[in-house]
């Protein structure tokens, strides 16, 4: 299985700002040596050396994935802001021609998981087929109040393609493809739902939108036997950890509990997730150090032996 990150914030989408990138020049140019601009492969070798958040950017739209099973098949996870742009390279997929067909997987509608819909251009054409999966309730109806036209101009009955709507129970076993897809519920407000994806011994699991806390790592066994040897773990981590003791109760996690969970579950790599919109790309940087710090703290006995990734905007996992 493939996965590919298309929205990578939470609550707001953020796009970066035009003073943020003069600053990330400014810093370039201040770190350069004349050496390092001899030629075309000094400057490359330079740039290479960098800091991610000096020569990328993390990405400003909201929660979208998609997953790619052994034969090509398509599962988009979520539908906010990121889902725009994934439509677009769809057009070139035969859904342009009305040929598509896809399953997307709801973990709630919240707005920062549902906003994008509106502009996902292949909902548009006539002949494509979605296959739509929640465990939330009235499902359908939520996403179709999104387009009442208080909101939006666009009914949900003139986006044109077929739209099928599954309602599951939590914990339900389904198949989609050749996949297995069981749902566990994580505590946030309004309620969200995790996914594990499984295709013949590879494990996928998207856990966004969860709040655990250190304090309470100790009682979560029935989330460790969920997790346990995951490939891939996706995860909350909206906030860094001293923020999080100041934000109780508001339904997001920390990359130091994401990475206690992540280790007492013997899962092999975990993505940080969900990052909080106010976040600049050289703070998450330093989350994704600290990350690593962490890991290598507690698991000293064991350094590495759970990968730590940051989520991004086109970041792809394979496994």
């Amino acid at each position: 299985m493939k996965v590919k990150f298309w929205g990578v914030r939470g609550s707001i989408p953020s796009p970066i700002k035009g003073i943020s990138i003069r600053e990330k020049i400014k810093n370039i140019l201040t770190l350069a040596k004349p050496s390092d601009l001899l030629d075309e492969q000094s400057i490359k070798n330079f740039i290479n050396s960098l800091p991610f958040s000096l020569t990328h950017t993390y990405g400003g739209n909201t929660t979208c994935l998609e997953i790619r099973t052994e034969k090509n098949e398509l599962i988009i996870i979520d539908a906010g802001t990121g889902i725009r742009e994934l439509g677009n390279v769809l057009l070139n997929e035969g859904y342009n021609d009305g040929k598509g067909e896809c399953h997307i997987l709801f973990t709630h509608t919240h707005w920062d998981h549902i906003q994008g819909l509106p502009f996902f251009t292949p909902f548009y054409i006539k002949g494509n087929v979605f296959h739509i999966h929640g465990i939330s309730d009235n499902l359908e109806h939520r996403l179709r109040y999104q387009h009442n036209f208080e909101h939006f101009p666009v009914s949900f009955d003139k986006m044109e393609a077929t739209k099928i709507f599954y309602q599951h129970k939590e914990g339900e076993s389904f198949q989609i493809y050749d996949l297995t897809i069981t749902s566990k519920g994580m505590k946030h407000p309004g309620g969200s739902y995790s996914y594990k994806i499984k295709e013949k011994e590879k494990t996928i699991i998207f856990g966004s939108d969860a709040e655990f806390r250190l304090d309470n790592i100790d009682n979560l066994d029935p989330y460790i036997e969920y997790f346990k040897d995951a490939d891939i773990l996706i995860f909350d981590t909206q906030y860094t950890f001293e923020e999080q003791l100041k934000k109780i109760d508001w339904g997001h996690s920390s990359a130091a509990v994401a990475t206690d969970l992540a280790l007492k579950a013997n899962v092999k790599n975990l993505v940080l997730f969900h990052h909080d919109p106010s976040y600049s790309d050289e703070t998450l940087d330093e989350v994704f150090l600290r990350a690593k710090r962490y890991r290598d703290m507690i698991d000293s006995e064991n350094k590495k032996s759970l990968k730590i990734h940051i989520a991004y905007e086109g970041l792809e996992l394979f496994v």
